[in-house]
């Protein structure tokens, strides 16, 4: 079936950045496609994503999305010219590790592995010159249940997120202005479905990829779906509308006022997320019980307790009223925290737009609390609070549009329901229930017969029935489990290597592949003014582009306590830990730092003194190199399109004469020896380098090679 190509505008930022390389790197993903289907409750989405080289030499291609962290991933396949393969599921670290040998050794290589819990990362490496990969994957969930209809979100993007993930940067979640369109086909076996914000024809439409795919479905039927389990076991599945709870309420009810709560709610309301949820507010207090007891808290940088009211009085409240308007950054954990601290409420319902790193969720689920989320906007992130609710046993509810009332009040019925805790090393025979978006879940092991073929549906519910099983399990256990059923979880990744392709004798190029920047963020409503070089970040993956010389620089300067993105404040904390502390925007050394990451050295247009270094710092230097976009010249000894101090600095360490008679003995030209002690330097910190130092050197260095590195400040 033929897949639409997205329609590419690059904004006027991106093209400024580009340059005259933009023509040199132009963007890997040229198609996508989704295939919704859905039956009994339960939903199968196939994504397509066809990748092409056109540059001449090899590349890698990499995306980070954001997935429902219900959603369980279950197959993966690769069309790579006319061979057609399947990936298998192995440990995560080993399934990385064969990856990274099959790049190592020039053949084309496919990994989906899951970054953060609701953040999936898939990388297709040595892409051939002129060459398309094709990569189909599954997965499947359960509907959401709000007032008796189900809801499905398939989420595209995300805009700036609070605080550093604490992955490498090259995994990290990143968007890029950009208009681009998928094709989409949906159908309900049992009932009718439709899309918000458009009309499906036939069941298919064009979707834009900068904000989510929102299903609705109606006049379907609770029923046994059957499938088979790795072990050959039949499995069945029901899935139902959970009737709720009859209990009072004893909730803290915590609401984010961060800066990001003043964006659109959603692309097509001006009203902000902020402005819409009070109203919700509202609207529910009216439906509260007497013996309901609401205990308020609003947070951005700090969690500020607004006051506590029950009985009658919670009808009779404006409130909206109580809380402050948007401002500041968003510090979840913090919040949270705080709440557990100065709150005796057994639950908590978190009210957010999710967009902060800054949270353990692990430590936050120990404390005993049930935690349940309620997401609003477009451009939301179920990752970490999603994964804090399913942890708690807790329910996520994401708001479809700007009616947050009725997600608002589903998650107050689930929480009238007594907190039913997961129970560890359950028997793998017999009944399993569970609680998801409203929707009761019942498996059932072996007790039913078997279906009649092993198609996609069968293979879903067999995922699915064990992903409900995973929590229950130890460790290695679970992780056994996730690699039979052949599932991407925090355990496990899928993995395939296109053996008889044409091998590749170089380090391919990393072209990290952006989501489309949400519609609903626009840098009016962020409050960006573009004044320095200090705290912007490319926007689009043309990463060794130079800026034309007679141009101003643009960038985003961040007002204090204005929310910064992960990559400005991991900026920041590299800078503190350098002992350089917080630079201001108009530093020209911290200037000078954010050209050198820029460009990473290849930025030949740009006047010297713009890369000035310090002498033979080439530890710096290699912090700063941007080792993704052209390690195959780097490889080679090519220093062309470097700045003019950086190729002084290593031809200068090439001269010496330790460097020289090492490189002598190893059979390297010496200015190749300097590159790959460079680059091993920095392996820990970035993927390119490390495979790049392994080509060239080894992943260990010998003696000789240690000595040599330390002399030349690499040590």
């Amino acid at each position: 079936m033929t897949l639409t190509a997205p329609q590419t505008r690059i904004d006027p930022l991106h093209t400024f950045m580009a340059s005259r390389s933009a023509a040199s790197t132009p963007m890997p993903l040229v198609a996508t496609r989704f295939d919704v289907i859905i039956e009994a409750g339960l939903a199968i989405v196939t994504t397509t994503r066809i990748f092409r080289n056109n540059e001449p030499a090899s590349i890698e291609a990499t995306l980070t999305f954001p997935v429902p962290v219900h959603a369980t991933l279950f197959a993966l396949q690769a069309r790579i010219g006319e061979r057609v393969l399947d990936a298998r599921a192995q440990r995560k670290d080993a399934a990385r590790a064969e990856y990274e040998q099959a790049i190592d050794r020039g053949k084309t290589a496919v990994l989906h592995e899951e970054v953060l819990r609701g953040v999936h990362m898939l990388s297709v490496g040595h892409v051939p010159p002129g060459t398309e990969v094709a990569v189909e994957f599954r997965w499947a969930m359960t509907a959401t249940n709000i007032d008796g209809r189900g809801h499905l979100r398939i989420p595209l993007t995300v805009g700036d997120i609070y605080g550093p993930s604490g992955l490498l940067e090259s995994d990290d979640l990143i968007h890029a202005a950009a208009d681009q369109v998928a094709s989409l086909t949906a159908q309900c076996r049992d009932g009718t479905v439709t899309l918000r914000g458009r009309a499906l024809e036939n069941g298919r439409a064009q979707v834009p990829l900068d904000a989510p795919i929102d299903l609705e479905v109606v006049g379907w039927t609770p029923r046994e779906l059957h499938g088979r389990a790795a072990d050959g076991r039949a499995v069945a599945l029901r899935i139902e509308p959970a009737a709720g709870g009859e209990g009072a309420l004893d909730v803290a009810l915590v609401i984010d006022r961060s800066a990001s709560m003043a964006e659109a709610c959603t692309s097509t309301l001006a009203s902000s997320k902020h402005a819409t949820l009070l109203r919700a507010l509202d609207s529910v207090a009216q439906r509260l019980r007497p013996d309901d007891v609401l205990d308020l808290w609003e947070f951005n940088n700090a969690c500020h307790h607004v006051g506590s009211i029950e009985g009658e009085s919670v009808a009779r409240s404006a409130l909206s009223r109580r809380f402050s308007p948007p401002d500041g950054g968003t510090e979840i954990g913090t919040a949270l925290e705080t709440v557990i601290a100065k709150s005796d409420a057994p639950d908590i319902l978190l009210l957010t737009d999710g967009k902060s790193h800054a949270l353990d969720v692990q430590s936050l689920a120990r404390s005993g609390r049930r935690f349940a989320v309620v997401l609003i906007g477009e451009d939301s992130l179920e990752a970490n609070v999603g994964y804090l609710a399913a942890l708690t046993g807790g329910e996520i509810f994401i708001a479809s549009g700007h009616d947050i009332a009725p997600a608002f009040a589903a998650a107050l019925r689930a929480l009238r329901a007594k907190c039913q805790p997961i129970i560890h090393h359950a028997a793998p025979a017999g009944r399993l229930v569970a609680g998801r978006g409203g929707m009761r879940l019942i498996a059932s092991f072996g007790t039913v017969a078997a279906p009649a073929d092993d198609g996609i549906a069968a293979r879903a519910v067999a995922a699915l029935v064990a992903s409900l099983r995973l929590p229950t399990l130890a460790t290695a256990e679970a992780a056994q489990l996730a690699e039979a059923e052949g599932l991407v979880t925090h355990l496990t990744s899928l993995v395939l290597v296109d053996e008889n392709g044409a091998t590749q004798e170089s380090v391919p190029a990393n072209r990290k592949v952006p989501l489309a920047t949400p519609a609903t963020q626009a840098h009016a409503a962020r409050g960006i003014t573009f004044a320095s070089l200090s705290d912007v970040r490319p926007a689009a993956p043309s990463i060794g582009a130079a800026f034309p010389a007679s141009a101003a620089p643009p960038a985003a300067r961040f007002q204090e306590g204005q929310e910064r993105p992960s990559f400005v404040r991991r900026a920041e904390e590299e800078a503190s830990r350098a002992g350089a502390g917080r630079r201001s925007a108009g530093d020209p050394t911290a200037r000078r730092s954010f050209l050198d990451r820029l460009t990473g050295g290849f930025a030949g247009s740009f006047p010297h003194d713009m890369l000035e270094r310090s002498g033979e710092d080439l530890s710096r230097i290699a912090r700063t190199m941007n080792w993704d976009f052209a390690p195959d010249r780097l490889q080679a000894g090519d220093l062309k399109g470097l700045g003019a101090s950086v190729q002084e600095a290593i031809r200068k360490a090439a001269a010496k004469s330790e460097v020289i008679a090492l490189a002598r003995t190893m059979g390297l030209d010496p200015i190749v020896l300097v590159i790959g002690l460079m680059a091993h330097a920095v392996a820990q910190r970035n993927r390119s380098a490390r495979r790049l130092a392994r080509a060239i050197l080894s992943d260990t260095l010998g003696e000789e090679q240690k000595a040599a590195a330390r002399g030349l400040g690499l040590g």
